[in-house]
């Protein structure tokens, strides 16, 4: 059962000093970088694989798949304030973890998780990921993304804290909540997803600055405590949204949806590259 537990920040500076040092720190490591990904061309996902409810896997060979993900059906807690369309869920090695959004009276949000042993039938005290939104948004917000590691937790949200609206990340490692750290600042909330294994975590967001649509991706090498790449996924000739990405070994896909002048209905594009 996950159960609350205290931030490790241990007191010494407050989470928003915190998380405005990793991105200081995590810009100060690209700055000269190279790309920290080889990219192979873009291809079209099939027509079969438009479905809003698959998630994007990479087989042994680094193929990318989009499969059914079947944690869509799995019911949410029934707790006061619940941002029920925010719900997110993953499987980790022995047990389920969900992730929503609380709202509370002023309408500011607080990001709760929480794990099931029996596949969402019921459901554990839940814990707060992200005590400090400040915006007055309610439900109308990004739900969190999820991904495990065999039973660690990592989530990336977009939030309004009070030091700036940005894509943070946290993560559980067994019963520790580490400190939430940004990944990046921006002018809006955007929607996210995260992919995990080993130490490698991979942050795929709608880019929140300037008015092009793209998908970009940061890396880090550190289980999450500083992002210390960042890559521009999708094309110059698409508007993307609605990202998905996956990890295995030094592999990595990302799949976003593109909409070209006069489409009603958008295509799933799929990338796959190789991390530095």
């Amino acid at each position: 059962m996950m159960t609350p537990v205290a931030q490790d920040n241990s007191g010494v500076y407050p989470p928003t000093m915190l998380r405005a040092l990793a991105v200081a720190l995590t810009i100060g490591l690209t700055a000269c970088d190279t790309d920290p990904i080889v990219w192979n061309d873009p291809q079209a996902a099939s027509s079969s694989d438009q479905s809003a409810s698959l998630r994007l896997k990479l087989d042994s060979s680094g193929a990318p798949r989009l499969v059914p993900d079947s944690t869509t059906l799995v019911a949410a807690p029934n707790l006061p304030g619940l941002c029920r369309a925010s719900f997110r869920t993953a499987r980790g090695s022995t047990r389920l973890y969900g992730a929503w959004w609380g709202v509370r009276a002023d309408s500011s949000a607080v990001l709760y998780a929480a794990s099931s042993p029996d596949s969402g039938r019921t459901w554990g005290t839940p814990t707060a990921v992200d005590t400090l939104d400040v915006s007055s948004r309610g439900c109308d917000r990004p739900a969190p993304a999820l991904a495990t590691s065999g039973d660690d937790l990592h989530t990336a949200y977009s939030m309004i804290a009070p030091e700036g609206t940005g894509v943070f990340f946290a993560h559980f490692m067994g019963s520790m909540l580490h400190s939430p750290v940004a990944v990046i600042y921006g002018e809006r909330l955007v929607p996210t997803a995260i992919a995990a294994e080993g130490d490698r975590v991979a942050v795929a967001y709608e880019e929140p600055n300037g008015s092009r649509q793209q998908i970009d991706v940061s890396v880090s090498l550190t289980q999450g405590h500083i992002f210390e790449g960042h890559s521009v996924a999708s094309r110059s000739i698409d508007a993307a949204s609605a990202p998905a990405i996956a990890l295995a070994g030094h592999n990595i896909a990302v799949s976003w949806t593109t909409r070209r002048q006069m489409d009603s209905v958008g295509t799933r594009v799929v990338r796959t590259g190789r991390l530095q």
